[in-house]
């Protein structure tokens, strides 16, 4: 048996559109062997079954290698919660592909597991940082593998995550998103990207706040979030620089580098959003892990 953790992860950054992402100390644990006939436990009665994307991953990554498909047994233990823009598609699709390699003893570099995910998730901004750790810009040239790029960040740096009880699904969200902008937009978003990743490697706050004031994306997502006003008037009067929509949302993440204010800054929240799930988060350094249990 062996069980796979993989972080949670928020796409964007804000400024970064289907470029950037960061992993976070949130977590999927998966359990899998192989067994008889297949068995699944630990999430709704629902995804019990073939479709589930743990097991659709196992069987793609098989499928890749020339390799048929068995039973395999998968629980599914995960922090991250479904469609509220912290990667938890990516989390499953990472742990199918890194239990068909160990099952299998497939050799598998995270080259190679960026690929394969990123084929099954369309963009590498969710899947690179599960899989690498620290934060990521990926792009795909034409033709050729995923591109990532790996930025440290800064130990100092807490996220504020603010989780509302309602969902944003990647597919609503990418509706509002307008397929063309003016030229200046593309360059106001271009000198921001590589501000924010500076900003996040020293933790540099006042640079991580100049930088992220995205153009793009989060103008028009916003809408899709009823709580998104409130809650950042609350996080930047309660001493966090700056806040951004996690991937496609629901979830907002506010950045500060004090532990105190991040503290009394989530028992505000907790108190004027108690609907609201919080958390104070760091950037997770490994990425995806494997053992052997």
């Amino acid at each position: 048996m062996i069980r796979i953790t993989v972080p949670a992860t928020s796409a964007n950054l804000g400024i970064g559109y289907d470029t950037l992402g960061m992993a976070v100390s949130l977590y999927a644990q998966i359990q899998m062997d192989r067994a008889d006939t297949l068995t699944i436990t630990g999430c709704p009665e629902e995804f019990r079954n073939a479709d589930n994307m743990v097991y659709q991953a196992f069987v793609y990554a098989l499928r890749a290698w020339g390799e048929e498909s068995f039973p395999v047994s998968i629980d599914i233990q995960t922090e991250v919660p479904v469609a509220r823009g912290l990667g938890s598609s990516s989390t499953l699709v990472v742990a199918g592909i890194m239990g068909a390699a160990a099952l299998t003893g497939h050799t598998i570099t995270r080259e190679e597991l960026v690929a394969l995910a990123t084929a099954l998730e369309g963009h590498p901004d969710n899947v690179a940082p599960a899989i690498l750790g620290a934060a990521v810009c990926s792009f795909t040239p034409e033709g050729e593998l995923p591109r990532c790029l790996r930025y440290d960040v800064s130990p100092r740096l807490r996220f504020i995550t603010v989780i509302p009880p309602y969902e944003v699904h990647t597919s609503e969200a990418r509706k509002v998103v307008p397929q063309e902008v003016p030229l200046s937009t593309a360059v106001w978003q271009m000198g921001r990207i590589a501000g924010l990743t500076r900003g996040l490697e020293t933790g540099n706050l006042d640079l991580i706040a100049a930088a992220n004031d995205d153009r793009l994306q989060e103008p028009y997502r916003r809408e899709l979030i009823p709580d998104y006003d409130a809650i950042r008037t609350t996080c930047l009067a309660g001493g966090a620089k700056t806040l951004w929509i996690s991937g496609s949302g629901s979830t907002l993440m506010a950045v500060t580098d004090d532990t105190i204010v991040a503290k009394f800054l989530q028992v505000r929240l907790r108190e004027q959003f108690p609907s609201c799930e919080t958390h104070i988060l760091t950037c997770d350094t490994e990425g995806a892990q494997i053992e052997y249990l």
